[in-house]
């Protein structure tokens, strides 16, 4: 329990802003039974045994996380210093610089996941071409993770006027 407070500072809740429909037709799960199917569906998994987590030898199992966070508390305490890492199934097709230039963002890349000529879902993950492990506290994924596990990935959304 007591790491779930560090998350609290780890992943700092942020708004995400978002222009567009859902991309690809993801649906932002609302219930912690549809945050399940889409960790299954978007990120990795270990032979359909549980989510595959960089920093843990076996599969974490998806009835044991309620919220990204929860990965905190299954894994060993070597987060302090590294967040753990998981692997998206889907492949970035625009550069992140080149999109930040272009939407005159320095700090930032919000909107990237809100346009499907910027990045490829990829149905099999034995079949994606650069797998990337990404950690749960990656500032550019930040879109990704909310648009895929919604308010169970830690962050907020927000509708940009």
């Amino acid at each position: 329990m007591k790491n779930k407070k560090n998350m609290e500072t780890k992943i700092k809740k942020e708004e995400v802003v978002n222009n567009s429909n859902q991309p690809y037709g993801i649906k932002t799960p609302t219930t912690i039974e549809e945050f399940r199917e889409n960790l299954k569906k978007y990120y990795w998994n270990m032979g359909g045994k549980g989510l595959y987590v960089r920093e843990n030898d076996l599969p974490i199992k998806y009835d044991n996380l309620n919220s990204l966070s929860d990965l905190y508390d299954v894994i060993d305490n070597s987060w302090i210093f590294n967040p753990p890492s998981i692997c998206p199934k889907m492949e970035l097709v625009k550069d992140v610089t080149e999109y930040m230039n272009e939407t005159n963002q320095d700090m930032s890349c919000y909107g990237l996941f809100d346009n499907e000529e910027h990045f490829e879902l990829v149905e099999n993950q034995l079949e994606q071409k650069n797998p990337q492990w990404v950690k749960i506290d990656n500032q550019i994924y930040r879109e990704f993770f909310y648009l895929t596990l919604g308010k169970f990935s830690g962050y907020e959304k927000t509708i940009k006027n």
